[in-house]
C-alpha cells in the first residue's frame, strides 16, 4: 500500500470513528430529550404536577383582577390527573411541531379549563349564567393561546429545524458509512483487515462516547443558561430542590444510555477486534 492510499485509509478511520459516536448520540437524543415519553416520566418520577397545579392557582390568584373568587372552584375542578393528561397533551402536540409532523404550533385550550370551572358550580344559576360568571373570573384571559403569542417565533422554528436535523442526521450518516467502509475495504482488499481497522473506530467512537458522558455532566452543573432557568422556575416559588432534582434527573436520563452505548462499543470492538486471526491481528500501512 502507497502512502497516498495510507494517507487516505487513516483520514476513512477518523470520519469513521467520529460518523459513529455522532449516530450513537443522534440515536440516543432521539429516544431522551426528543421524545415526550422521556419527559413525562421524569415528572411523574418528580410528582412535578402537582407542582404546577400549585403554580397555576398562585398566578390566578396573583395575576387575575376577579381571579380570587374562582380558587375554591379552581381547586375542585382541576384535580391532578386531569392537569396531567393536559400537560401530556400540549407537549406531545410541541414534539409533534418540533419533528415536523405538524406545521402549526401547539395551542394552549384555556376554554376546556374554564368549562371544568363552570361544571363545577353549585346552585340555581343557568349554563349560561355560570359561564358569564366564570368568564368574569378569568377576564382577560382568551379562550386559548398560541404558543408563540408568549415565545419567540424565530426561537420556536429554531428548536424545531434543530429537532429534524436530530432525528434524520444519524440516518444520513449510517448511509454515508457504508460507503466509508466500502472505500476503506478497496483500500486494503482483506475483509480482516477491514474488521480490524473497523474495531478500532468501534472503540474509539465508544471512548469519545463515555468522554462526552462525562464532559456533560461536568459541565451541566456550570453552565449560566441552566442556573439561570433554575432561577426563573424558583421565582415563581417553585422549590430550588425540585429544579435541582429535575436537571439532575434529565441529565442523568441522557448520560446512561451515552454510558452504556459507549461500554457497548468498546465491547464490541474489543470481541471483533479479538476474533480475528492472531496472524492477521496486525493493522496493515505500508507494505
Amino acid at each position: 500500500m502507497g502512502p497516498f492510499r495510507t494517507v487516505i485509509l487513516a483520514i476513512l478511520v477518523v470520519i469513521l470513528t467520529i460518523n459513529l459516536a455522532v449516530i450513537y448520540l443522534g440515536f440516543i437524543l432521539n429516544k431522551t430529550i426528543l421524545e415526550p415519553s422521556f419527559l413525562i416520566k421524569i415528572m411523574r418520577e418528580l410528582e412535578a404536577y402537582g407542582q404546577v397545579r400549585q403554580l397555576m392557582f398562585r398566578m390566578v390568584n396573583r395575576s387575575l383582577p376577579n381571579g380570587q373568587d374562582s380558587l375554591p372552584y379552581l381547586e375542585k375542578a382541576i384535580s391532578e390527573d386531569w392537569l396531567e393528561g393536559e400537560i401530556n397533551l400540549l407537549l406531545e402536540d410541541f414534539y409533534s411541531f418540533a419533528k415536523g409532523k405538524r406545521s402549526d404550533t401547539p395551542t394552549i385550550w384555556l376554554q376546556k379549563l374554564k368549562k371544568e370551572v363552570v361544571n363545577t358550580l353549585e346552585g340555581n344559576k343557568s349554563y349560561q349564567e355560570r359561564t358569564r360568571l366564570v368568564q368574569f373570573w378569568f377576564d382577560p384571559l382568551p379562550d386559548e393561546i398560541n404558543m408563540e403569542d408568549f415565545m419567540s417565533v424565530d426561537f420556536l422554528w429554531g428548536i424545531r429545524n434543530v429537532a429534524v436535523i436530530i432525528t434524520w442526521l444519524p440516518w444520513l450518516i449510517c448511509v454515508i458509512n457504508l460507503f466509508i467502509l466500502l472505500s476503506m475495504y478497496l483500500a486494503v482488499l482483506d475483509w480482516k483487515q477491514l474488521v480490524l481497522w473497523i474495531s478500532v473506530g468501534l472503540i474509539t467512537a465508544g471512548a469519545l462516547l463515555i468522554l462526552l458522558g462525562i464532559t456533560i455532566e461536568w459541565v451541566s452543573g456550570r453552565m449560566s443558561i441552566v442556573m439561570n432557568t433554575i432561577d426563573r422556575f424558583v421565582s415563581y416559588e417553585i422549590p430550588i430542590s425540585t429544579m435541582d432534582s429535575f436537571i439532575i434527573t434529565l441529565i442523568d436520563g441522557v448520560v446512561r444510555p451515552i454510558n452504556i452505548i459507549g461500554i457497548t462499543s468498546i465491547i464490541v470492538g474489543g470481541i471483533a477486534l479479538y476474533m480475528v486471526p492472531i496472524k492477521e491481528r496486525n493493522l496493515i500501512v505500508v507494505k
